[in-house]
């Protein structure tokens, strides 16, 4: 209430909201931005939301462009296999949009700039499998890689121009996937115990591709060292070309006999390779390629 003189001296008194001419008049200007609230003047301030943020998902219509990279995938397993595809959240899709499926000769898959992923290869569909992953952000700007570190099911080496730069073409499963490391996926796929370790080092099953193939999360010397153009080469198989940094070129053909049940001899210590001799004198157990200096001690 406020009071107010009239004409005469009269003083009388009259609601604040009732008076001429006043901003808090019903319908006033006030009133229309803070609405009143029934018990009294007093105005309700509305609170302010702030949406959340808008992530864009993959877009599977993208049709391609003359930017785009070409992964082109050659299968020299000598069986057919299961391949799928995943992208990080945000990035654009593969081109066409491809659904899990399966790989006989050859297959090739095309992404844009801007794309981030994986291409996950075995002889099932299972999230552990052998992959080529990376990133791409046009012609000489993106990091393609192999990575057994989810797990390991098939070899696989990716070259550029010609030349493979990333990747291993041993086959890991000549040897037993034992502990730290896990069989699953019906035998097919050893989980690798090092995927929670970002600097390793990595485990026997997966040592002999150390540093070529990304065996544990820092095994960054997996890293092609260059950029692609806009083809991307990729080979699966132990028929498949090794790159340079791969420390093991080519197993020895013994080690795929040793323990072999059709051959009762087969453990004979004089048909051993003779870095596997020195190791059993040692005492040591696992992979003949795990401690390469025991092997490189006998020449």
């Amino acid at each position: 209430m406020r009071l107010v003189v009239g004409e005469g001296g009269v003083v009388s008194e009259q609601p604040v909201d009732q008076l001429p001419g006043s901003n808090l008049d019903a319908g006033g200007p006030f009133n229309q931005r803070f609405p009143v609230s029934q018990g009294g003047p007093s105005p309700i301030i509305p609170s302010v939301v702030t949406p959340p943020p808008v992530v864009p998902l993959p877009d599977p219509s993208y049709g391609g462009g003359s930017g785009d990279l070409t992964i082109a995938i050659e299968n020299k397993y000598g069986q057919p296999l299961s391949i799928s595809f995943g992208c990080n959240e945000g990035a654009p899709g593969f081109v066409g949009n491809p659904q899990p499926t399966g790989i006989v000769d050859s297959a090739s898959y095309t992404v844009p700039s801007g794309w981030a992923g994986r291409i996950s290869i075995g002889k099932d569909h299972h999230s552990d499998n052998s992959k080529i992953e990376g990133s791409y952000y046009g012609p000489g700007k993106g990091d393609i890689d192999v990575s057994y570190v989810d797990g390991y099911s098939v070899p696989i080496t990716c070259s550029i121009g010609g030349t493979a730069v990333t990747g291993c073409n041993i086959e890991l499963f000549d040897q037993e996937c034992a502990f730290p490391d896990t069989l699953t996926g019906n035998g097919n796929v050893c989980q690798n115990s090092q995927r929670i370790n970002d600097m390793g080092p990595a485990s026997p099953f997966f040592s002999p591709c150390a540093g070529a193939a990304y065996t544990f999360p820092k095994d960054d010397g997996a890293n092609i060292g260059e950029q692609p153009g806009s083809l991307m080469e990729c080979c699966i198989g132990k028929d498949c070309t090794a790159p340079a940094k791969q420390k093991v070129q080519k197993r020895e053909q013994s080690f795929q006999g040793l323990h072999h049940p059709i051959h009762p001899k087969a453990n004979s210590p004089s048909l051993l390779p003779r870095s596997h001799q020195l190791r059993t004198k040692l005492g040591v157990r696992g992979s003949v390629h795990v401690h390469k200096h025991l092997a490189e001690r006998l020449t």
